[in-house]
């Protein structure tokens, strides 16, 4: 089990290889819901079913150079090619805290996504890295030796920035490089009484401040031109670079269990290679959950079955080109989906359901 977790490993020249596209793991998706609603999702965008026992999780509380304050957590399992895996906040119960305060338990209902709907596990007892709050770093090493011994490890992917980017005493990352934020100001009994401001330069929040950053109360997922982790130290964090945010509130996790991602040889059928033709997965699918891909964004997308009768309709108020639908287990069949985009245009795509 490791102890520490030691700034000067991650710099070295062992761990920091320049990763080929597509060759090991990186991390898909981030959720940053409300309370515990935390969850990681981790992406094989190789060929090959890859065992997960080599593979560590670690957070690094408020980007401190070392893991000890944020935890660690060895993986279980595997990953099919092209395929997701999901890490859970695994606190099923409210916890008292020391001094007052509770620790809210998890959604039960995104918890089942790790345990039953999809490929996943629960995280360990604080502070174990799925107890994020939107300013610490999260690092996925791969272990080759299997023994546990960190200085062994090969890092394959790193989200926020460690030690240089974020110190124990700022509050977090902001989706601007400069910018004013504020803090209120309260009496001793607590009432407001006025606001503070300050001007802040990369990505840096001084304390005190609240901030609006791109890490915290709502989830996020990687681009699909993505092919592979970041493995070397940044200066300051630039969410946008390789995330985009899942449209809606804080706790939204419809795109967990799978991604889109170049890597995956089926992105590039002949079927899909117009802009606008659409993309359904999985297909075929055995559970509620499919999820639809256009290059254009979606404005209405609705499932017939087999005699023309609308099933399922929903209306999308944000404009996106991924949507995951929940279909409320509909008969086995074929089935034929049709999205409309704000280019006015129709495209359908027949899918099965086992």
């Amino acid at each position: 089990m490791m102890k520490r977790i030691i700034l000067s490993i991650l710099i070295s020249s062992s761990v920091l290889l320049f990763s080929q596209d597509c060759s090991d793991l990186f991390f898909s998706e981030y959720v940053e819901g409300s309370g515990n609603n935390k969850a990681l999702e981790i992406y094989n965008p190789t060929d090959h079913i890859i065992n997960l026992s080599e593979y560590w999780v670690t957070r690094y509380s408020n980007g401190s150079p070392v893991y000890n304050n944020g935890g660690a957590t060895k993986l279980e399992g595997f990953i099919l090619p092209y395929s997701t895996f999901i890490l859970v906040n695994g606190q099923t119960e409210d916890t008292e805290l020391p001094g007052g305060g509770t620790s809210p338990k998890c959604d039960q209902a995104l918890q089942e996504l790790a345990t039953v709907t999809h490929n996943g596990m629960l995280d360990g007892d604080y502070l174990a890295p799925t107890y994020m709050n939107g300013n610490d770093a999260i690092a996925l090493f791969r272990d080759p030796e299997g023994k546990g011994n960190y200085n062994d490890f090969i890092a394959t992917d790193l989200f926020g920035a460690i030690a240089d980017g974020m110190q124990s005493e700022d509050e977090g990352w902001a989706p601007f490089t400069q910018k004013w934020v504020y803090r209120n100001i309260y009496d001793e009994d607590k009432n407001l009484i006025g606001r503070d401001s300050a001007f802040i330069r990369k990505y840096i929040v001084p304390e005190g401040y609240y901030w609006i950053p791109w890490t915290s109360g709502h989830s996020l997922y990687r681009k699909s031109s993505v092919k592979k982790g970041v493995t070397a130290l940044v200066d300051s964090f630039n969410v946008t670079l390789e995330w985009d945010t899942v449209p809606g509130k804080e706790d939204v996790w419809d795109y967990l269990g799978s991604h889109i991602c170049e890597c995956d040889p089926a992105l590039f059928a002949k079927s899909f290679t117009e802009k606008g033709e659409l993309f359904v997965f999985p297909n075929p699918t055995m559970n509620e959950m499919i999820t639809l891909y256009t290059t254009e964004n979606i404005l209405w997308a609705g499932i017939y079955n087999i005699t023309g009768q609308l099933i399922f309709t929903e209306i999308i108020n944000g404009k996106t080109g991924r949507l995951t639908l929940l279909l409320n287990y509909p008969p086995p069949g074929i089935y034929l989906l049709k999205a409309y985009t704000d280019e006015r245009k129709a495209y359908t795509r027949k899918f099965i359901i086992r």
